[in-house]
């Protein structure tokens, strides 16, 4: 009998190493986890993306997770005019179909996210308008908004490798060797995989938020990846807080340091441009932190800075001001984005610019 059970300890420890070491494994248990509701289902992310990282009961607040509703038809300018391309991130993605009644004066949109696996190929149509919209929170927006990352999504071309000599080859060869057994003997992200298979199920909420709670009222403790606001109302992720992160609200952000992505947008710009588009837009989206004011310290008005620099050629658009209004309206209390309203907000002033 101990032989048996230890037989079956065997199997299932191999089975779950072996799923949670791969991508396909991964994708197979998170799919099958999230589509079911109840103990057996992941309640990671159905209370927000920062409560499935604390579950501090307080925050346990059903996320709505609808699409933002389609304009009324005598909203919208009825000629299509445009393409719209955009490359963004969950701001937009989760929050809008790829759907041109959103956008005023556009006959067809494309979408293309930041994590995209390969560079998507965009070839702007001949004989009609074409707009690149280049998008990102405000905390990944010096990370993105370069030439270099940019063209990684986006030009598949320049991703294609150059023909390699034969001792190129034999190195590359090597190195494909190397990065392999590293990555059996050490997946860096097995331990949270495994964390997640075992133990993201509904069943377990209780028991986290029990801890969760204990922690905060006797130790003071949060996961490391969140903040509390200090209104205790939101939940904000730690690195928007941090000021010697450089996606926080209150980093430092010198006037060479300005200078420098101000020349990056240019950079972006009068390359998409010479591709063939009519029309370059960036947005960032401003931190929550940074709206909301919850902690009383000034912040560094990044984007406000961008852009009304002398050396900006581009077009911005920051919705901070329209976000600003009725803050606490606009942004979810256990998640890291803005809600549907916040969403609309921002969708009203891009839509102004067309």
């Amino acid at each position: 009998m101990q032989k048996l059970l230890a037989c079956i300890g065997f199997i299932f420890c191999a089975l779950t190493l072996y799923l949670t070491s791969s991508n396909a494994g991964m994708k197979w248990i998170t799919q099958d986890r999230y589509s079911r509701i109840g103990a057996f289902g992941a309640d990671k992310y159905l209370y927000g993306d920062l409560y499935g990282l604390t579950y501090l009961s307080k925050f346990k607040i059903i996320k709505d997770t609808n699409f933002v509703s389609l304009p009324a038809k005598d909203q919208k300018v009825n000629s299509d005019t445009a393409n719209l391309f955009i490359l963004g991130d969950s701001y937009l993605y989760s929050f809008f179909k790829e759907d041109p009644r959103y956008y005023a004066n556009i006959s067809q949109v494309k979408f293309i996210r930041w994590d995209v696996a390969n560079p998507i190929e965009i070839i702007p149509a001949r004989n009609q308008k074409n707009i690149l919209l280049i998008e990102s929170v405000e905390r990944n927006m010096s990370g993105l908004f370069n030439l270099n990352s940019v063209k990684a999504r986006l030009d598949r071309a320049e991703a294609v490798q150059s023909e390699l000599n034969a001792r190129q080859k034999i190195a590359h060869f090597f190195a494909e060797i190397d990065e392999g057994i590293k990555e059996n003997l050490y997946h860096k992200s097995l331990e949270a995989n495994i964390e997640f298979a075992w133990f993201n199920f509904g069943f377990w909420e209780s028991l986290k938020e029990l801890k969760a709670d204990f922690n905060l009222n006797f130790f003071g403790r949060v996961d490391k990846e969140v903040a509390i606001s200090k209104d205790q109302n939101f939940l904000y992720l730690a690195e928007t807080l941090n000021p010697n992160n450089p996606g926080s609200s209150f980093s430092d952000i010198s006037e060479a340091k300005l200078k420098a992505q101000v020349s990056e947008l240019n950079m972006i710009q009068e390359y998409y441009k010479a591709k063939g588009f009519d029309e370059v837009i960036f947005s960032i989206i401003s931190n929550p932190v940074s709206v909301l004011k919850t902690e009383n310290r000034p912040d560094n008005h990044l984007i406000q800075r961008i852009k009304s620099h002398p050396d900006f050629k581009g077009k911005l658009i920051d919705a901070t001001e329209g976000l600003s209004k009725n803050a606490n309206a606009n942004f979810f209390t256990s998640d890291s984005h803005w809600n549907q309203k916040g969403a609309r907000i921002w969708l009203e002033q891009l839509n102004r610019q067309f």
